[in-house]
């Protein structure tokens, strides 16, 4: 993910449903006032699970990690024998791959598609608003996922990155830079949990046991 002087002093803001859980008093201490819920994301990453797994999604990449996750997913169930909830499948969306994350609304207020094409981010699925989180004539997609215990995790610095893109396009948008990424900030799909970068939510993965995947360069 490109570091860009127009970060700076950005905060998230967690969107989706928030999850059971809590952070000792010193990490509470350490975010407050903040709008991330981290307590949220370290109760979903030691959620109790046989067997974890992380994604790294950098790239849309026409979806090539919804298709892995599924079949990691029906590997461990069937393949294996061991049965639904027995591999927590999480995925960190950064850099070019995190409007996988953004809702219908705004893929569809941002041009999303146009914007990846032009980003040299392709092939793109076709559709109305965001083709790859609910499943439909594209096949299967992260709806499906988190439907089966799925966790994912939107990097804040690519929608920032994706924010200041948006203000740079002449025309693109009438709004300020801090305006645009706020609105992607509230536009997650449900479920999803923002963290401040997605290669420290890597990390974090990592430490809770979860093995890594890239699934796109």
């Amino acid at each position: 993910m490109r570091a860009m002087s127009s970060r700076r002093g950005f905060i998230g803001a967690s969107v989706g449903a928030a999850l059971a859980g809590g952070a000792g008093a010193a990490g509470e201490a350490a975010v407050a006032g903040s709008p991330y819920d981290l307590a949220a994301v370290r109760a979903t990453l030691h959620r109790p699970s046989r067997h974890r797994q992380v994604f790294g999604v950098a790239r849309v990449a026409d979806g090539l990690a919804i298709g892995q996750m599924r079949h990691s997913l029906d590997a461990y169930e069937t393949a294996l024998g061991e049965g639904p909830g027995s591999l927590h499948v999480a995925a960190v969306f950064y850099g070019r791959g995190v409007v996988m994350l953004l809702d219908d609304r705004a893929w569809r207020t941002y041009a999303l598609a146009q914007g990846l094409r032009q980003r040299g981010d392709t092939p793109v699925r076709e559709g109305d608003g965001n083709p790859y989180w609910s499943d439909g004539a594209n096949g299967p997609a992260l709806h499906s996922l988190a439907m089966r215990g799925a966790s994912f995790f939107a990097c804040d610095n690519a929608l920032a990155d994706w924010a200041a893109y948006i203000v740079s396009m002449a025309g693109a948008s009438d709004r300020s830079l801090d305006e645009i990424h706020r609105d992607l900030r509230a536009r997650l799909v449900p479920g999803a949990l923002l963290v401040p970068a997605g290669v420290a939510a890597l990390n974090m993965a990592q430490e809770a046991h979860f093995t890594y995947v890239q699934a796109t360069l």
